[in-house]
């Protein structure tokens, strides 16, 4: 499924998610909730670049190997 590569990533981007939505908590102004969207855009688009490179690592690595 997936491997330490997505793990890492997902578990820095949740932090960062987590650190947005406590701000957003203690602080529910527009701009405030206006960031916390604009994160979370950018939150699932790593997300799944993440998912993509996780899966298609091995393969460039076996690729390499086999070139090299």
């Amino acid at each position: 499924m997936s491997g330490l590569l997505y793990l890492v990533g997902a578990l820095g981007l949740g932090a960062g998610f987590l650190y947005h939505a406590w701000v957003l908590m203690h602080d529910d102004s527009d701009k405030q909730a206006m960031k916390t969207f604009g994160y979370s855009i950018v939150y699932l688009m790593a997300l799944f670049a993440f998912l993509l490179v996780d899966h298609y690592v091995p393969y460039l690595l076996n690729l390499v190997n086999l070139t090299a």
